[in-house]
């Protein structure tokens, strides 16, 4: 039984997850590398697995730099490029991300065992050949290597490794390799050491033209231009004959005479073809021997058989390679739905759980992967069961997962395989928390809709027979002018009525599309006429004052509803301030693209308003008192009507309503901010 040693300090998860995956092999678990280095002293492992996490690469140069080749297999956090495993010391045969383990260590540790094992037959071949005396070779009466690779002339004790066997070992290495690049080095290297030629190329074909994909002792540059066309006479001749072509020296008709030219140009003596299932998938040329020797039969069947096993291992490695751009786009595909999505095996486990999934559920994908269906959220267990079992879909289904009450919308579907047999089960799913909630707000807006049309003919219903008292109280006040309890009478019922009238006309305008008439207007003028009707009409003893620009800044406007929205805003800050406090009104423009003027509205308080900011602006279902609490709401709305926007700031003691509205002034001239105040300069 092979010995493995691993490497890594992660006893909760990565040496669980590598003996449950090598069950069939001997596996150490070490801590240190001292560990390490004295145990591969002392016993001969087979293989060492280094969790790079635990211990890094780069603490383990120099270990790496005194291994052989391909001893190493490394376990790394996530998958490393290209660029990262050709700089990789050559003692590393490959790499395994964690989430891999599972499915893809124990076929890389089984390649790299046969490498290994690939490596020791070549080394006892050659061994064997080195045993073989001049008295045996006179025996035999054929030269070394013929007499070993025929398998009629035994070497000395020790190197009776006969054709068969290095053939079958040769293959398993070929079909067990992923790399194309690797699996081309080690045919080259093994070439070599079969017959020591001087040049050699492997061709693969490409559609209708063969390439050079590898090569030794070719020019770089004549390696990159050779093609050869798949109707050539070298291409049209081994896909005929499926024979070795050895160049020709005598021309017996045209067709040698240009299969001559074709190896001239390929600087070879002998061409093998690259046979699949009957296909001409490649050449592979070689030159004659670097001592000038002839080639042996045994040595060209070899090399025959070889170039059969790599043509299967190249389409292997070009299927799997095409299942793993697959996969890649399929895993890109589930990591980037919008949905979630899971599916369980015919053994009950889950199999997919893609991103979306873990984030709608709020779980750990690796704590889920792997593990039984039961680990999953009720009901989303019983519906995979139930659809694999019974074949029972769901679609469109809305469920709700327990404990956390979260809703979903379903989909689920059985899997089946080539024989219609099921293999499992799938959901796709999605958050219904934000449709759920959208669904909530239209039907209240839709409340609202109907409240505000309702409220709005009322309040029309209401302002005619007010008209007809407010007019006909103020008749009676001018006809008994000498009564003190008349008059009080009288003035009561005509602030009651003006109360009334002022609710209406918020009411009116905080439920009804406003139709503004907007026009160009002077922010100054502006400010002027709303201090004017501020001043007048604010109740109590309260002080405002403004701050005007000392250029002209214009903006779209319907003067008489702003003025109205600085004067409710105005009527919520006296609300809340005693008697006496001062109310500034200043402007401020800001240079953006485009310019926008802001009009800020000031007052001291001990209470900051910015913390309140949603109360302030909270909608109409919500607010209790008619008559204050309408005042920031309907400001809010006819600034917004003006494409503008309504903050509250609070700083060191002072309460800022800050109104945004689009600038028209679209000229260079610089601006800036001294004391709260716009000055040009």
């Amino acid at each position: 039984m092979e010995l493995l040693a691993l490497l890594s300090n992660r006893d909760d998860h990565i040496i669980p997850e590598v003996k449950n995956a090598l069950r069939q092999y001997t596996v150490y678990p070490l801590k240190s590398i001292e560990e390490l280095e004295d145990l591969y002293g002392n016993i001969p492992l087979n293989l060492l697995l280094i969790d790079t996490v635990s211990h890094k690469l780069s603490t383990l140069g120099d270990f790496l730099g005194r291994l052989d080749n391909d001893r190493v297999v490394l376990i790394t956090p996530e998958k490393l490029d290209k660029y990262t495993k050709d700089t990789l010391p050559r003692s590393v045969f490959d790499s395994i991300d964690e989430e891999s383990i599972r499915d893809e260590l124990a076929m890389i540790t089984e390649r790299a065992l046969e490498r290994q094992r690939f490596k020791n037959e070549l080394r006892l071949l050659k061994q064997s050949h080195d045993l073989i005396s001049p008295a045996q070779m006179n025996v035999c009466g054929k030269p070394p290597e013929a007499e070993v690779f025929s398998g009629r002339c035994d070497p000395a004790p020790g190197g009776r490794y006969v054709q068969e066997k290095v053939i079958v070992n040769f293959a398993k290495m070929l079909t067990a390799s992923f790399d194309m690049r690797k699996l081309f080095n080690h045919f080259v290297d093994s070439v070599m050491e079969i017959a020591r030629v001087s040049r050699m190329s492997v061709m693969l074909r490409e559609k209708d033209v063969f390439y050079v994909k590898t090569h030794y002792g070719l020019d770089p540059y004549l390696a990159d231009n050779i093609q050869l066309k798949k109707d050539s006479s070298l291409a049209s001749y081994l896909s005929r004959t499926g024979r070795i072509m050895t160049r020709p020296v005598s021309f017996s008709d045209t067709e040698s005479v240009n299969i001559k030219k074709e190896m001239d140009v390929l600087q070879c003596s002998v061409s093998f073809p690259m046979i699949h299932k009957g296909k001409l998938i490649g050449i592979f040329n070689i030159d004659n021997k670097v001592t000038e020797e002839p080639f042996y039969k045994e040595e060209l069947e070899i090399i025959y058989l070889l170039c059969n096993y790599l043509a299967a291992a190249i389409k292997d490695i070009d299927i799997y390679h095409h299942m793993w751009y697959q996969k890649e786009f399929t895993n890109n595909i589930l990591s980037s739905m919008s949905s979630g999505m899971i599916a369980i095996d015919k053994n009950e486990r889950v199999t997919v759980f893609n991103q979306q999934a873990a984030e709608i559920l709020n779980l750990d994908p690796s704590q889920i992967t792997g593990k039984d269906l039961r680990s999953l959220p009720s009901p989303l267990g019983d519906i995979l069961y139930e659809t694999m079992a019974t074949g029972n879909s769901y679609r469109r289904h809305e469920v709700t997962l327990y404990p956390s009450n979260l809703p979903l919308g379903i989909n689920s579907y059985r899997l089946l395989d080539e024989h219609r047999n099921p293999v499992g089960a799938g959901i796709v799913f999605s958050d219904l928390s934000d449709s759920k909630k959208l669904e909530e707000q239209y039907r209240k807006a839709e409340k609202l809709k109907a409240v505000n049309d309702l409220m709005a003919k009322i309040a029309h219903e209401v302002r005619n027979p007010l008209t007809s008292i407010q007019t006909y109280v103020q008749l009676l006040n001018e006809k008994h002018t000498d009564d003190e309890l008349h008059n009080f009478y009288v003035s009561t019922v005509s602030q009651s009525i003006n109360r009334l009238d002022s609710l209406i006309d918020k009411l009116v305008t905080f439920s009804c599309t406003q139709d503004y008439n907007f026009a160009k207007e002077d922010v100054n003028d502006l400010m002027n006429e709303a201090a004017e009707f501020v001043s007048r009409n604010m109740p109590g003893d309260h002080k405002f004052s403004r701050q005007l620009f000392d250029k002209p800044f214009y903006i779209n406007a319907d003067k008489k509803q702003l003025i109205k929205a600085i004067y409710y805003l105005v009527l919520s800050i006296v609300d809340k301030i005693p008697e006496g406090v001062s109310i500034k009104m200043a402007a401020n423009i800001l240079m953006e693209s485009p310019p926008f003027v802001e009009l800020l509205i000031t007052y001291d308080g001990d209470e900051s308003i910015e913390e309140k900011k949603q109360d302030l602006l909270k909608p109409l279902f919500d607010i209790k008192n008619l008559g204050d609490e309408l005042n920031v709401p309907i400001s809010y709305k006819i600034i917004e009507g003006h494409g503008g926007s309504l903050d509250i700031k609070s700083k060191e003691g002072i309460n800022t309503f800050i109104i945004k509205l689009p600038a028209l002034d679209r000229r260079g001239a610089a601006v800036s901010y001294k004391g709260g105040f716009v000055s040009g300069q």
